[in-house]
This record gives C-alpha cells, sequence and structure tokens, in this order.
C-alpha cells in the first residue's frame, strides 16, 4: 500500500491557522495553471505563468514546448513557491 506524501505544515503564529505544502498541490498547479496561483494569491506567479502560455500559444507550433515546459517547470516549483510564500508572511514550518 502506497503512503502519503509527506506534507509541510505552515502554521500562522497570529491565529493558529494551520496550511499543508506538499507534491499534489504541483498536481493541482498543473491542471489549474495561473488560475491555482491565482487562487492561492500568488499574482506574480499567475502573471507570469499566463504570459508563457499566452506567448507560447501565439508561437504555435514551435511554441508548444515552451507551453508543456511552463505547465510542468510550474507544477514542479509549485511547493518551493508555496513554501517561499509561507515565509515570507511570516509563517511557522511545524513539520515536514
Amino acid at each position: 500500500m502506497a503512503t502519503a506524501a509527506p506534507a509541510m505544515i505552515f502554521e500562522n503564529p497570529a491565529n493558529g491557522q494551520r496550511e499543508a505544502v506538499s507534491n499534489r498541490d504541483g498536481v493541482r498547479a498543473f491542471f489549474g495553471g495561473p488560475f491555482y496561483f491565482a487562487v492561492k494569491g500568488e499574482w506574480v506567479h499567475a502573471a507570469i505563468h499566463a504570459a508563457l502560455t499566452v506567448i507560447g500559444l501565439l508561437l504555435w507550433p514551435s511554441g508548444a514546448l515552451m507551453v508543456i515546459g511552463a505547465w510542468f517547470g510550474y507544477a514542479c516549483a509549485t511547493p518551493t513557491i508555496l513554501e517561499s510564500r509561507f515565509r515570507r508572511m511570516g509563517w511557522q514550518k511545524i513539520a515536514g
């Protein structure tokens, strides 16, 4: 039986709210694209992701690799992006 991937858990010291960051967030980012980052409040990454996608689509068919690379790249980088976001906001890493 497969075990769940370990998640990093961050806690807001002001109110005790907890958020988990795992590799599953990368899968969600892959399927959600720029909208995933917009929902998470990462507006800069949402804009960059959307811009790369639009540029790649305008350069179709040669831009197809750029689109695929942007989507897979952002999916792989999502846990690191979210970890950085929580640290910038002053949240404490309590597990992972």
